[in-house]
C-alpha cells in the first residue's frame, strides 16, 4: 500500500480539496483507496459523509492513531491511502510525515503562501520523506505561476507539471459530495485532477 500525505502548515492552501479530488481519480483509476482525515476541521470527513458513493472510504484519525489506521487499511488491502492533515500542527505534522511515502504540498501562487512553504519544507526535510510541490487555486492564465515556479524550484523539490486552475468546478463538486470527476466528468478541472493524479502516481513508483 502506497501512503501519501498532503500538507501545509497554511489554511487555505487547497490542500483538503486536492487531498479529495486526487482520492476519487485515483480510485476511478482502479486503486482501492482510503482518505484519513487527521485534521481537527474534519473538512474531508464532513464531505465522505455527503457522499452517495461508498468509494474512496473515509477515515477520521488523530495524528497518534495514524499507524494504526495505515495498518487496518494494509490488513483491507487498500492499494493507497491519502492522508488530509492540519495547519499549523508541526508535531503532528512530523509524525504524519514519517508515516508516508510521498508528501504533497499544495502551493497558491501568492506571497504569503510561498513565505509558508518553508515550514513545511523543514519538516519534510528533517524527516528525509520525498516530497513534491502542487501549484494549486491558480489563477488564470497568471503570470504569478510562472513566478511561484521559479520559487519553488529552490527548494530542489519536483513540482508537478500540471497546475491546478482556481475554477468554480472544484466547490460545487465539494458542496455535492463529489469530485469534480463525477461532477463535471469532461470539464478542465477533471482534466487537471487525473493528470494530476496520473504523475504523482509516477513519483511514488
Amino acid at each position: 500500500m502506497k501512503k501519501i500525505a498532503f500538507l501545509s502548515q497554511k489554511g487555505g492552501s487547497g490542500k483538503t480539496t486536492l487531498a479529495v479530488h486526487t482520492a476519487v481519480a485515483a480510485h476511478e483509476a482502479g486503486e482501492r483507496v482510503v482518505v484519513i482525515d487527521t485534521d481537527p476541521q474534519k473538512s474531508a470527513t464532513i464531505w465522505g459523509e455527503t457522499r452517495s458513493q461508498d468509494a474512496p472510504i473515509v477515515a477520521t484519525a488523530a495524528a497518534a492513531e495514524l499507524l494504526h489506521v495505515l495498518d487496518v487499511a494494509k490488513r483491507e488491502r487498500m492499494t493507497l491511502a491519502i492522508v488530509d492533515t492540519a495547519p499549523h500542527a508541526a508535531p503532528d505534522a512530523t509524525r504524519i510525515v514519517c508515516a508516508v511515502d510521498l508528501v504533497v504540498i499544495p502551493c497558491r501562487p501568492t506571497a504569503f503562501d510561498i513565505a509558508a512553504i518553508g515550514s513545511a519544507v523543514d519538516i519534510v526535510k528533517a524527516a528525509g520523506v520525498p516530497a513534491v510541490f502542487v501549484l494549486s487555486a491558480c489563477p488564470f492564465r497568471s503570470p504569478e505561476i510562472s513566478e511561484t515556479r521559479t520559487l519553488l524550484a529552490e527548494y530542489g523539490f519536483p513540482i508537478a507539471t500540471v497546475e491546478i486552475i482556481d475554477r468554480r468546478a472544484f466547490a460545487r463538486a465539494i458542496a455535492s459530495g463529489r469530485a469534480v470527476t463525477e461532477f463535471e466528468s469532461d470539464g478542465k478541472a477533471a482534466s487537471e485532477i487525473r493528470a494530476l493524479w496520473g504523475w504523482i502516481k509516477e513519483q511514488i513508483q
